[in-house]
């Protein structure tokens, strides 16, 4: 049985993880350009991700401790495997669009010529 402290936590985390993963969802959908929508989405995916590993991984330290298991020790190397996997695909997507929407970023603009 888990303690009460720590069922807190993993709801805040887990809370947390949902409120950071709206925030990505309705940044995708409003914001007008391809910059700011990838630093909204990334950042806050990120973060989401983040929270909910944190979750499963006290989750798991936490059974670990009280109950014992090989399957709680896989529990946590499966997150932490899960969460790098995750932030290095993120990572390496907003470095591919941040290269392909660089040049459009510096082209100027042409002026239109007045009849």
């Amino acid at each position: 049985m888990s303690s009460l402290v720590i069922d807190l936590i993993i709801w805040i985390l887990l809370i947390a993880s949902v409120g950071f993963g709206l925030i990505s969802l309705v940044g995708l959908l409003l914001f007008p350009d391809t910059r700011s929508r990838m630093y909204t989405a990334v950042r806050a995916c990120l973060i989401s991700i983040g929270a909910t590993g944190l979750a499963a991984i006290i989750y798991g330290l936490n059974a670990l401790q009280t109950a014992g298991g090989n399957q709680y020790l896989t529990l946590i190397l499966h997150t932490l495997m899960l969460v790098v996997v995750v932030a290095t695909g993120n990572y390496v997507v907003s470095c591919i669009i941040l290269e392909k929407t660089h040049p459009l970023a510096e082209k100027p603009v042409p002026k239109r010529k007045k009849p």
